[in-house]
């Protein structure tokens, strides 16, 4: 799908927020997952990892504010070729606090001297383990704590990017759970774009591609009916890290050697049995905004990819012409008019 002008515009009210406020008023509410017959794990029991890029702050002081704030014992790494840190044993597990791993590698060979120049400029990942989803408001806290203390989101410069990462456990590890909620994300992904908006620092970034059209077409038309022609469509259309919804490191659990033949000998995808949604901007300090929010548009996203709502998506997506389908702008008020004429006849 071509890239257009995805920032939130006046008259654009997002049907997906829309409904999130009618089932979770209260900022931090998580809403649950759809439950899904037949999984392996049940809905309230899928965890979620969760990666928080920020700008302000050292890595020392994040330390600091993560073991203020949830408990633990900081092991700090000797130098910057050492290993990533942790403060262990928190009230959330071991949590990683390091700088942005985009960034470790150039200023891997510069030295102590220099590196104590260049850190103020590298952004901080904070990483935690696969978390209840109920333990999310913890985050929210975590995040009101860091942006206290002077932290930075993407809203706060134009060349900041930043994101927050969603690692969400998958029901199960078959085409008929997995499939859904792809198809349903990648007809969504231009209405996620546009309410609350992705920053333009991060939309002129490579690292949150939009999923091309042909693969959408593919996943309307001809569903994979399998986990090998899962991969198979997938590994042809979006072989790269670089997707809002990345799938990869779910494939590379399910098929490491399949993925490796694909991206190379040399690709580090880490394999995880979870969805690894990258889409959302990380907005510390900007009112109202919270990680609880970004997980209750995922949830919603799942729960339509349970229900009619996505067989009137597709038949949507079918019906419009190419011109529209390639522009962002035009297809995001399309779906968003098939997702409110259904929240209608619901209330009706």
């Amino acid at each position: 799908m071509l890239e257009s002008d995805l920032s939130t515009e006046a008259g654009f009210a997002s049907p997906l927020d829309g409904r999130l406020a009618e089932r979770a008023d209260a900022r931090g509410a998580v809403k649950s997952l759809p439950q899904m017959s037949g999984a392996r794990t049940p809905a309230d029991n899928r965890k979620v990892g969760v990666e928080i890029e920020f700008g302000g702050l050292s890595a020392a002081e994040a330390h600091d504010i993560v073991q203020r704030e949830l408990g633990g014992d900081i092991h700090a790494q000797d130098d910057i070729d050492g290993p990533k840190p942790h403060v262990k044993n928190t009230r959330l597990g071991d949590v990683e606090v390091y700088l942005d791993s985009r960034y470790r590698t150039e200023v891997h060979g510069l030295g102590k001297a220099l590196f104590s120049l260049a850190e103020p400029l590298i952004p901080v990942e904070i990483v935690t383990p696969p978390l209840p989803q109920s333990q999310l408001p913890q985050l929210d806290r975590l995040c009101s704590k860091l942006a206290a203390a002077g932290a930075t989101g993407t809203q706060d410069g134009m060349l900041n990017g930043f994101g927050v990462h969603l690692n969400v456990e998958v029901a199960d590890m078959t085409a008929d759970h997995i499939v859904p909620v792809l198809t349903a994300f990648a007809l969504l992904e231009p209405v996620l774009r546009r309410s609350p908006g992705i920053d333009v620092s991060r939309r002129l970034q490579p690292f949150i591609a939009p999923y091309p059209a042909a693969l959408i077409d593919a996943l309307c038309e001809h569903p994979p009916q399998t986990m090998e022609a899962l991969c198979d469509l997938y590994l042809d259309h979006a072989a790269d890290r670089n997707h809002a919804l990345d799938l990869l490191p779910l494939l590379a659990d399910y098929a490491p050697d399949r993925v490796r033949e694909a991206l190379g000998e040399d690709d580090k995808t880490a394999a995880r049995p979870a969805y690894h949604y990258r889409l959302p901007d990380c907005r510390l300090g900007q009112p109202g905004w919270s990680i609880s929010q970004e997980w209750n548009r995922w949830a919603e996203l799942e729960q339509i990819a349970r229900d009619t709502r996505l067989d009137q998506l597709i038949k949507a997506w079918q019906g419009r012409p190419r011109s529209e389908q390639l522009l962002n702008r035009e297809w995001a008020k399309h779906a968003a008019e098939v997702l409110n004429t259904a929240a209608r006849g619901d209330a009706a």
